[in-house]
């Protein structure tokens, strides 16, 4: 009785190590409660009820910019509850629109699904960075450049995390690598630089353009004086001094030995001569670079003169001066 009793109890034993050797290679892992038998399973479990959702959309959001982000969830009906960093949307569903009015480093994007069939729920967050910019985008340096000399100007922006910068003058390409400072030498030929600079957040690709039209010093040049060739005893005459100069030009005008300040002159002749000479310098005020022309006028003596004026016997050369646009050297 007892040998028999014992070889079943190791044929029992035996059955077992073979059923638990099988399970194994299968890849199962039986479960056993205390008392051999298996623990019962949660109802969402046994019934395949359990409920599964992820937020969908953007891993960044950018000031100022409408966003949105979508809660999927796999319940054939369900309720959306939808939240920004703790404030609750209302009425958008699945759906949370928003714009971000101010930078923080980060968001927290909460859905919570509810199954209006079984009442089962389930919630998801998704941390959103923030960015910001570019904006207020500007170009700093001098508003007048000199030429051949190299001149340097900056760019700010404002950038959450970051920006970075590219250049442009006039028509040449987009140059980066310089960060937000470059160096710009203008040629003689140049009477203006056009000066762009582009700010891209590094993370979003969003940029901003700013441009600066830039003035390249230049004359003074073809400087002459404007008036009469040929000029009369007793009458009085205009004779004005121009010239291409950026930024302006401040004169000097003379007749004969007779020096004024200023780029016009009215001049009388009471006194028979040949011809009068008139001279006019220009500067430049910015370079100080000077050019000088020179005006030579004949002069006349017509019938009604010598009618009106028969004898000038110590009359000597007359000059009128009456100066505009004077400048103080």
């Amino acid at each position: 009785m007892n040998k028999t009793f014992i070889s079943k109890q190791y044929g029992g034993r035996s059955n077992l190590r073979r059923l638990l050797l099988l399970l194994f290679l299968a890849g199962l892992q039986p479960v056993l409660s205390t008392d051999g038998e298996k623990p019962e399973l949660y109802e969402d479990e046994e019934n395949g009820e359990k409920i599964k959702c992820s937020i969908v959309g953007p891993d960044y959001v950018t000031v100022g910019v409408p966003s949105s982000v979508e809660c999927d969830a796999d319940c054939p009906k369900c309720t959306f509850s939808m939240s920004l960093d703790g404030q609750k949307a209302q009425g958008q569903g699945s759906v949370l629109a928003f714009t971000v009015d101010s930078w923080a480093k980060a968001l927290t994007v909460t859905c919570t699904v509810t199954s209006d069939d079984t009442g089962l729920t389930a919630t998801t967050t998704k941390q959103l960075q923030v960015l910001a910019g570019p904006a207020n985008v500007s170009i700093t340096g001098t508003d007048l450049m000199q030429p051949s000399v190299s001149h340097t100007y900056s760019c700010h922006a404002y950038c959450r995390p970051s920006c970075t910068y590219a250049w442009r003058t006039d028509k040449d390409p987009w140059m980066s690598g310089q960060g937000n400072v470059i160096s710009i030498t203008p040629q003689e030929m140049d009477n203006s630089k056009t000066v762009i600079c582009k700010a891209s957040n590094n993370v979003s690709g969003l940029f901003v353009v700013a441009t600066r039209f830039i003035a390249v010093m230049s004359g003074p040049s073809k400087v002459q004086i404007n008036g009469p060739d040929v000029i009369e005893i007793a009458e009085t005459y205009k004779f004005v001094c121009t010239s291409e100069c950026l930024p302006s030009c401040r004169y000097v005008s003379s007749v004969n030995s007779q020096t004024v300040r200023g780029n016009v002159i009215e001049m009388t002749v009471d006194h028979p001569l040949k011809s009068v000479t008139l001279k006019c310098e220009a500067q430049n005020t910015a370079s100080k670079k000077t050019a000088t022309t020179i005006k030579t006028v004949q002069i006349t003596r017509s019938d009604r003169n010598l009618s009106t004026r028969p004898e000038e016997a110590s009359a000597v050369l007359l000059l009128a001066f009456i100066i505009s646009a004077a400048f103080t050297l």
